[in-house]
């Protein structure tokens, strides 16, 4: 009986698991988990970032991120310091925001520092 429970628990940790898995970018890399739980990440259009001497400016027009969308009525803006900028595995912008716009990742085609 004990070895039936513990393959029951063994089974039900494996496949809450495989639940927690964060999502891919369209070019095939998983998003790092802390970043995103399903749909916070995506990629952003070069045009959207601009840098400055202290970092990026992310504007997103609502609609452009599937958690800012077309409903928002303003776009979101973002200052991001070149220190949270992450290096992006497929040489794109990507943005990972929860539904309130707040900052989760951010990854960037030049590198990160």
């Amino acid at each position: 009986m004990r070895v039936l429970a513990s393959i029951c628990m063994v089974v039900v940790l494996a496949a809450g698991a495989t639940q927690t898995r964060a999502h891919q970018a369209a070019s095939g890399w998983d998003y790092p988990f802390e970043c995103c739980s399903g749909a916070d990440c995506a990629q952003i259009d070069a045009g959207a970032v601009r840098e400055n001497p202290s970092g990026f400016v992310v504007t997103i027009a609502p609609g452009r991120h599937p958690m800012w969308p077309t409903e928002r009525r303003e776009p979101l803006i973002l200052e991001i310091p070149y220190q949270k900028a992450r290096a992006s595995p497929d040489g794109l912008w990507h943005l990972c925001i929860n539904d309130a716009g707040e900052l989760l990742c951010f990854f960037s085609p030049g590198g990160d520092s």
